[in-house]
């Protein structure tokens, strides 16, 4: 599954209503500043920022791109635990 990653200040143009309509409680970086969230919601939520490559009738369908960093595999579970993500303290 895909993840990508943005700044926490453009889900702030997504009305709450929206949110809980679509069951989403995104997940934000230990300092606030990013979201992060599967591919999948971000297209829901911000369809024209998804870009798809210029094709002809005849090529194969090309794979949308995005304006920011997506991440799958060990690169995500890498950046889930990574101290931006992650907090070091312990909680009892």
């Amino acid at each position: 599954m895909k993840y990508i990653t943005f700044p926490s200040e453009n889900l702030n143009e997504i009305p709450q209503e929206v949110l809980d309509e679509l069951h989403l409680v995104p997940r934000k970086s230990i300092d606030g500043t990013k979201v992060i969230m599967k591919i999948d919601n971000y297209e829901k939520l911000f369809p024209s920022a998804v870009a798809l490559s210029l094709q002809d009738e005849d090529e194969t369908p090309q794979e949308p791109f995005y304006p920011y960093p997506v991440y799958e595999g060990k690169e995500l579970d890498d950046l889930l635990s990574s101290s931006e993500w992650t907090s070091n303290d312990n909680i009892l």
